[in-house]
């Protein structure tokens, strides 16, 4: 407990202060104290930063409600999030944030936030108490993106508003990590105008009404979007939070072709793309730096709608022939370069994970299966597999991030030598949430997802979890872990529930993970380093640190 309370304590702005974790803490100084003000006050502006990555699973949404964990690069430049976090988004920052201090209730089962005083909107119009409960209910409804959203219900979060400067909200379920997951670590949730937003509607037409016409809170707005496609800001204030924008204009694009991307950075349209490994000594030549942002990627299995008795991966042996069949330190050293990648035995729960101070957690997760082609053989005929007989399945990849087509296709002939009849499947986003909803990934392997979280219930309960279209909600030991998790009292409930979750999904091989491994990114010598490698964040790249100023 002590360890982990350390670890935690590092990552908060908060003092420990009592066994559950209620963090009481102070406002702004004077001196940080800062209110909105007009462009004109800050120093000039560069005119454009241009960002191509590797994001299709991106929306690119302007609506606070909508916007993804891998959206936090943008995303908290134009809206203000509740709990905040320091630009290089290594540990929450209560200056950074609309909660100015705010205290757990006895065993976590709720938390007193009081909101700092005199923020607004990018309209002019004050950031009141109601506006906070108001987007604690906007971010839980089946409207909003539905980690968020199912991570706030199975939470039980409930909003009240207790005078114009305090809002109560009551856990069902403890929740020690509140103000961690739900800052710009991990998942934000962003403070949206109650008025604005049709009067308070949570209804698809005023998610529509505002993304069409959104209202910022933050030194950029967003002027232009094409879902899955790019998004562009522009500088809009001097802000209480972040201060100045340090540019005129900042567009972020999703441009799945390395080539592409490459080509782009060579010619001067772009100033950062996604990067791969192997594209390292070329990008140097062009005179252009390397910057890494560590564990960013969880590789390994995810083996989805395993409650369905046709699906071939509803059997555990069938799993686990799956993994043993992957020699990953293989794919590791040929497709990663064998660079900022460490072994990991879950695909999720991440190594990130404040539970990693847990000795159970780490036992449960730290290695990954061996490589093992009898064994992979053995499974599959206790299964009932003839040798060379074993069943079809698909490798589904959505060019999300720059190695997955090379991972699908370096293990299709692994998987095919121990008896399996490996395709490989390419699909957009649109299909794999149509998938994920109607039971389209029966038979199907997915393999590359995101990790670099200090907190992973809501990844958790997003691909493990029984309501969300994906987890094996036939499994209750794995049903009860992930409740247990989402109401523990103390961060040791925590921590050993996390563990659990683990350790069915190494032991079951509901998510068999092979290692984490490191983004790349290559950038124009002209921009200076922002500390990339710092960040303790899910985004993909900590851009309020090299975007803006105070």
């Amino acid at each position: 407990m002590i360890e982990t309370t350390r670890k935690l304590a590092a990552l908060s702005s908060g003092a420990v202060a009592t066994a559950v974790l209620a963090f009481a803490l102070t406002g702004m100084t004077a001196a940080q104290a800062q209110t909105a003000g007009p462009l004109a006050s800050c120093p000039a502006r560069k005119p454009v930063l241009r960002i191509a990555t590797v994001s299709g699973d991106d929306h690119y949404s302007s609506h606070p409600a909508e916007m993804r964990f891998g959206s936090t690069l943008y995303a908290r430049l134009a809206n203000f999030p509740l709990f905040g976090a320091d630009p290089k988004e290594t540990k929450v920052d209560r200056t950074y944030g609309v909660a100015e201090s705010w205290e757990y209730l006895p065993a976590a089962k709720g938390i007193k936030i009081k909101i700092r005083q005199g923020l607004t909107f990018n309209d002019g119009k004050p950031i009141t108490a109601e506006d906070v409960a108001f987007s604690v209910e906007l971010t839980a409804s089946k409207f909003a993106d539905p980690q968020v959203s199912g991570t706030l219900r199975q939470i039980g979060a409930k909003p009240k508003v207790i005078d114009d400067k305090t809002v109560e909200i009551a856990f069902a379920r403890g929740s020690p990590t509140f103000d961690l997951e739900f800052s710009p670590l991990v998942f934000p949730l962003y403070v949206t105008s109650k008025a604005y937003h049709s009067n308070g509607e949570i209804s698809q037409a005023a998610f529509d009404k505002f993304r069409a016409a959104p209202l910022a809170a933050g030194p950029y707005r967003v002027v232009g979007r094409q879902a899955q496609q790019f998004i562009t800001l522009e500088a809009a204030r001097k802000d209480p939070l972040l201060g100045c924008p340090l540019y005129d204009r900042i567009e972020v694009r999703n441009v799945s072709e390395t080539g592409t991307r490459m080509n782009q950075l060579r010619t001067g349209q772009q100033d950062i793309v996604s990067g791969s490994r192997d594209l390292v000594a070329q990008a140097k030549k062009t005179g252009a730096a390397v910057y890494s942002r560590p564990d960013s990627n969880m590789i390994g299995f995810y083996f989805f709608h395993t409650d369905r008795a046709e699906n071939v991966f509803h059997k555990e042996e069938i799993r686990k022939a799956a993994a043993h069949a992957i020699d990953y330190k293989l794919l590791g050293d040929t497709i990663f370069g064998g660079a900022g990648i460490k072994p990991w035995g879950c695909t999720w729960p991440p190594s990130t994970e404040v539970s990693s101070q847990n000795s159970r957690y780490m036992k449960a997760c730290a290695t990954p299966y061996a490589f093992d082609p009898a064994k992979s053989k053995a499974l599959l005929a206790a299964a009932g597999y003839a040798p060379g007989k074993g069943p079809a399945v698909r490798l589904e990849y959505s060019v999300s991030y720059p190695e997955e087509g090379a991972m699908a296709e370096a293990m299709q002939p692994m998987l095919n030598a121990v008896g399996f009849s490996a395709s490989v499947d390419r699909v957009d986003l649109a299909e794999r949430n149509r998938r994920r909803h109607n039971g389209g990934h029966v038979n199907a392997l997915l393999f590359f997802g995101p990790g670099g979280r200090v907190t992973g219930l809501a990844g958790a309960y997003s691909v493990l979890g029984p309501d969300q279209g994906w987890g094996p909600k036939h499994d209750k030991d794995m049903v009860a872990a992930l409740a247990r998790a989402a109401g523990a009292g103390t961060l040791d409930e925590y921590t050993n529930a996390m563990a659990d979750v683990g350790g069915l999904a190494n032991g079951r091989a509901y998510a068999p993970g092979f290692f984490s491994a490191g983004a790349l990114f290559f950038v124009r010598n002209s921009i200076p380093d922002w500390g990339l490698g710092e960040s303790n964040g899910r985004s993909m790249i900590n851009l309020a640190a090299l975007v803006t100023k105070r």
